[in-house]
């Protein structure tokens, strides 16, 4: 078995180093390939790359192609059984991959496996993605900002949709469906490809145990997109996506609200 792990890049090195060291020095368990594709980076990043080039295979792109597009390229570059995506303003924790290929393994029919986000300060920032509405589509981050210890972000549990930011997808079931939809711009690629996989009968499944700090949206220009991608999204779903975030609340104890939560003020990374 091989996990291909996919890290698309734009300029940001700093966060690109600290993400690769953070692969690289976790799992080793994993059989496993890293493939990282620069998009046009100006700031010495493909340079960087190249120094590493016998542990990770890198792949220079002349215009910044986005995420979608990316992603795709680095798939077809890809030899695993796994496709594992992760941004690249993120840190890994020990055992992140393993656990994600450890749920895979429970469940043919799992197709998708996303793992918990956390920001630096040890809040969450992604534990599975809720719907609250349905005209239009309104996809919601779960349990932002709470304590990334509480029990209702660490359960194990099936959602319509997890972030793309650290995702373990079949190999097979991406190339079933196609890989992600190139018409989004650096938004909303995660979501659509998710319902797709739903669509075709597969799980997707998020993963507690599974563990990365993200800085979020640190690439310059990344919110540049919003209506468009959110229009596409529409377009494409109205009236196939449920709204589910009240079952979550309901099944957590919140009788059908979310919880409220204030932030610690913010603190360096736990290691």
């Amino acid at each position: 078995m091989l996990v291909s792990v996919i890290i698309p890049v734009h300029n940001q090195l700093p966060y690109t180093r600290q993400c690769l060291e953070s692969v690289i020095a976790t799992d080793k368990g994993v059989r496993r390939e890293v493939i990282v594709i620069d998009n046009a980076s100006t700031d010495g990043t493909f340079s960087y790359l190249q120094r590493h080039s016998g542990r990770l295979k890198a792949i220079r792109n002349t215009t910044n192609m986005g995420f979608a597009r990316a992603c795709n390229q680095g798939a077809r570059a890809a030899t695993g059984e796994f496709l594992c995506f992760v941004n690249n303003d993120t840190v890994c924790r020990p055992g992140w991959l393993a656990a994600l290929v450890a749920v895979m393994q429970t469940d043919p029919r799992i197709g998708v496996a996303g793992s918990k986000l956390l920001y630096p300060d040890g809040t969450v920032q992604h534990a599975g993605v809720v719907i609250t509405g349905e005209n239009p589509i309104s996809p919601v981050l779960i349990y932002r900002g709470v304590p990334g210890n509480a029990p209702f972000v660490n359960r194990t549990r099936d959602f319509q949709s997890v972030s793309g930011a650290g995702m373990l997808v079949r190999r097979q079931v991406f190339d079933t469906v196609g890989g992600f939809d190139e018409g989004f711009i650096n938004g909303c690629e995660d979501l659509d490809f998710c319902f797709r996989v739903r669509q075709r009968g597969y799980r997707v499944v998020y993963v507690p145990a599974s563990v990365l700090y993200h800085f979020e949206s640190r690439t310059p220009g990344r919110h540049k997109h919003i209506p468009q991608n959110r229009a596409r999204l529409q377009a494409k779903w109205h009236g196939k996506i449920r709204a589910d975030a009240a079952h979550y609340y309901r099944q957590d104890g919140f009788a059908g609200s979310p919880p409220v939560f204030v932030r610690p003020k913010k603190t360096p990374i736990r290691r």
